[in-house]
């Protein structure tokens, strides 16, 4: 195929786009090709940003009669990058964040480029909500098409879950509806198994009421996080479905390293406080935060990470967490390299662990916990120090990962 080398096939794209057509050069075109992972610096030779499915219709089939590579961006979180690609064509739907409540029906038609923030405001303005990302930032397009997890997954299943039907633009630029009852096979394929079979252009969500929840974070010092830890094993192993928990290995600005859990009872506190109760148990707190709490709240407790640090995460999703694995963890908390720098733990369970294999492309239903180590740090001469933190905390649990 013939490759874009002319300013005339640009010019016949950008006449037949909605949206802007950016090129190394113009005044936006670094702008744009910013990402969540500062350490992904890649160069498109084209980026569109699509202002609707046609924009996007039109960019696919420009990119294939040229033979360009496409990445696709909807937040742009994406720790590996895949939002961003060289010399290909890069389709921009950061524009795309309208949300769309429909009360009645209980669901929400979303724009692919709106992140965590837009989507919950919308939905929480009619008292509702679904599983999505724990970061607010976090685009819900690529969370979604990968799993996601969140703290409704016990209650309502995992984001992907909650999918009644996407719209997507396929490979050879046909605009499609997949949906349980139309395009099963395309359907069943975007829910877990990530962007690899088109452009999805629009969600529709199922949305559940969510009102008043108990929940929190708890932080120790760091001395406490194993006592924690066992805790939190305990808690995850044997709670119910409306309680999900995460716990953390950070270092915070006023308190140095600690550890902690956030947790969050989607239900009346009466039933929820005895089952939190175990952690604020843990030793002496330095904070004890748990209480009464809306979900924009504790979609908020993690602190947002910002855009343009250096990132590598790498981790494993584990059936148990034996001492051998617990181990593992204070070990690397206790030899992180940066600041910014991270061990998270969730627990996926309740409706997220029973829906069966076959009926999404999301394939760790077995696993019971998410263990990664998140590498972070700001640009320095020695970036590999931090990346082996990460590759040599994975490796120290693979083996429980099988």
């Amino acid at each position: 195929m013939a490759t874009v080398t002319s300013e005339q096939a640009l010019g016949s794209l950008a006449a037949n786009v909605h949206g802007s057509v950016l090129r190394p050069g113009d005044p936006a075109y670094d702008g744009a090709r910013r990402i969540f992972n500062g350490m992904i610096d890649r160069r498109p030779r084209v980026i569109v940003q699509a202002l609707g499915a046609g924009d996007v219709m039109q960019a696919v089939c420009f990119a294939r009669e040229n033979d360009l590579l496409i990445a696709v961006r909807g937040g742009g979180h994406n720790v590996a990058g895949h939002a961003l690609c060289d010399d290909g064509m890069l389709i921009d739907l950061s524009r795309l964040r309208s949300v769309r409540i429909d009360p009645k029906r209980r669901v929400a038609d979303a724009d692919p480029g709106c992140n965590y923030t837009d989507f919950d405001l919308e939905c929480q303005a009619h008292g509702l909500a679904t599983t999505g990302g724990t970061v607010a930032s976090t685009g819900i397009a690529g969370l979604t098409l990968g799993g996601g997890l969140g703290f409704l997954m016990g209650s309502y299943g995992l984001a992907c879950d909650n999918v009644r039907s996407v719209d997507i633009v396929l490979a050879d630029g046909r605009f499609m509806k997949a949906s349980a009852e139309e395009n099963a096979d395309l359907y069943w394929a975007v829910r877990g198994g990530g962007g690899n079979f088109g452009v999805v252009t629009s969600f529709e969500f199922q949305l559940h009421p969510v009102g008043q929840l108990l929940g929190g974070m708890v932080i120790w010092p760091i001395q406490n996080g194993r006592e924690a830890l066992e805790v939190f094993r305990d808690v995850t192993m044997t709670g119910p479905d409306e309680l999900s928990c995460a716990y953390a290995v950070v270092i915070l600005p006023e308190m140095g390293k600690v550890a902690l859990v956030a947790a969050c009872y989607n239900g009346p506190a009466t039933s929820g406080a005895p089952l939190i109760r175990p952690f604020q148990k843990v030793a002496k707190p330095l904070v004890d935060g748990i209480g009464p709490i809306s979900y924009l709240e504790v979609q908020r407790l993690f602190a947002e990470i910002p855009f343009g640090l250096q990132n590598y995460w790498k981790g494993h999703f584990v059936r148990e967490m034996p001492e051998s694995e617990m181990d593992a963890v204070m070990d690397a908390g206790d030899a992180m390299t940066s600041e910014h720098s991270a061990i998270l733990i969730e627990a996926p369970h309740g409706a997220a662990s029973r829906m069966p294999d076959a009926d999404a492309a999301y394939s760790q239903r077995d696993k019971r916990y998410n263990i990664s180590a998140l590498a972070i740090w700001e640009k320095d001469s020695n970036p590999q120090r931090h990346i082996q933190w990460a590759l040599d905390f994975a490796a120290r649990i693979e083996p429980l990962s099988g």
